[in-house]
């Protein structure tokens, strides 16, 4: 009897020894963006994925007055920061813009998962606030942004707007977007914006 209870308490450390050995691997590409914030109004996106994506988990040492502007569907809807609370707890996805304004300057740091895989952004008609939906700073063109003749985009960059327009092929100036800055668009027909990302 007494060999028999040495022999399974042998077996339950082994057992343990090997799960404790075991590799474990992680599917999800996980990391973290600091996006500088300046004072005034900043065109700023989510460029990685939290899971909730609500303002509270994205802006956690937001400053008291802070406010987040979404526009959708041709208005804005607005979010502001009091008494330690966005009130409403918007939702900001990878791949939409916001405009953020605050009177106090610094850096904000976006935690979560990096988007893989085929990756699908619905442009809409008119005017809309738009990012990568993968934390990559590049030209639009090597981002597969999907533009037509004619579109443009606006760029807010130290307190004033920079353009950028597609004609002939190909946009003028070519400018790249930074990983977390988002931007306007105005297209005049609707369409995803495909992109196959794998790093």
């Amino acid at each position: 009897m007494r060999t028999k209870a040495l022999l399974c308490a042998a077996a339950l450390a082994a057992g343990a020894a090997t799960s404790m050995a075991q590799n474990v691997y992680s599917l999800n590409i996980v990391g973290y963006v600091n996006v500088p914030i300046n004072t005034g109004f900043n065109l700023i996106a989510n460029p990685l994925d939290n899971g909730t994506n609500d303002l509270a988990s994205l802006f956690p040492n937001a400053a008291e007055g802070d406010n987040i502007f979404v526009y959708s569907g041709g208005v804005f809807s607005s979010s502001s920061f009091s008494f330690g609370s966005w009130s409403p707890d918007l939702t900001m996805l990878p791949g939409v813009g916001v405009f953020y304004q605050t009177t106090v300057k610094g850096t904000n740091t976006f935690v979560g998962n990096v988007l893989t895989g085929n990756l699908t952004n619905n442009i809409p008609s008119g005017f809309s606030i738009k990012s990568s939906q993968a934390p990559v700073s590049d030209t639009l063109g090597n981002l597969n942004f999907p533009a037509n003749e004619g579109d443009n985009v606006f760029y807010y960059r130290s307190g004033g707007y920079v353009s950028s327009s597609f004609s002939f092929g190909s946009w003028s100036p070519d400018l790249s977007p930074a990983i977390g800055e988002s931007f306007w668009v105005q297209t005049s027909a609707a369409r995803p914006w495909w992109r196959v990302f794998n790093p």
